[in-house]
């Protein structure tokens, strides 16, 4: 997470497959809450084509609405990606969009919400606790930043992970609301985010031997700045 290119971006980083995994996941814990049941294990697959094969099936008919907040970053466009493939219909915020910090009632007219924004000082609350008793068609969150213990957390409503064996976690009952949280999403895709993690940063390794290479001289910097205070103490 320190190989950072001249603007402060990752050069490599898993967070397109990650979004389009984590939509994925919280479109199957829609089709079984629609099925009156709870979503069930996950498992890996083998390509996105076999995964949005079974999420289509998953869903049959139903074409529910979705909005992706950080929807211009890698996690939102792989989220976006995802429903697009299905053809659903996906609104797509962003900065601009949130600028104004809440509420937020539109979040609550659509089916599914994914959050594709990390909690950081200063971000506003999309869900507010209140949520699960006030009026919406919401049904579904993928919280694919997934960080439910911030006190920045823009979602009020849960306050743990879930994991493959357990997807979903059910908020409220009447009607139903369930939150998905995964730390680990890129690993349900394994050779597309493999491959794609390579593809990013083998430009990067390439210039591993170039002390002028701005990623390596960053990261070196960050490594004595981290190690400062150790080498202080030592004889």
């Amino acid at each position: 997470e320190y190989l950072l290119d001249q603007n402060g971006r990752r050069v490599a980083a898993f967070g397109y497959w990650a979004g389009y995994a984590g939509a994925a996941v919280a479109l199957k814990c829609l089709a079984a809450q629609m099925r009156g049941g709870i979503a069930g294990p996950l498992t890996v697959y083998r390509s996105k084509d076999a995964l949005e094969v079974d999420v289509a099936a998953d869903l049959g008919n139903a074409r529910p609405t979705v909005i992706v907040i950080g929807a211009m970053g890698r996690v939102g466009t792989g989220a976006r990606d995802l429903c697009t493939s299905l053809g659903l219909s996906v609104t797509g915020w962003d900065m601009a969009e949130t600028a104004h910090g809440g509420p937020f009632p539109e979040v609550l007219q659509h089916d599914v919400f994914l959050n594709c924004i990390l909690a950081a000082p200063g971000c506003p609350v999309f869900v507010p606790a209140s949520a699960t008793t006030d009026p919406r068609a919401l049904r579904v969150i993928g919280d694919i930043a997934c960080d439910p213990t911030s006190e920045f957390s823009p979602i009020k409503v849960y306050d743990r992970t879930t994991t493959w064996n357990a997807p979903a976690l059910r908020v409220h009952d009447t009607p139903p609301l369930d939150v998905t949280a995964i730390d680990n999403l890129p690993s349900l895709l394994p050779a597309e985010s493999s491959e794609d993690y390579a593809a990013q940063l083998l430009p990067s390794l390439l210039q591993l031997n170039d002390p002028s290479a701005h990623v390596w001289c960053g990261a070196g910097e960050e490594f004595d700045r981290q190690t400062a205070p150790m080498r202080k103490d030592m004889p």
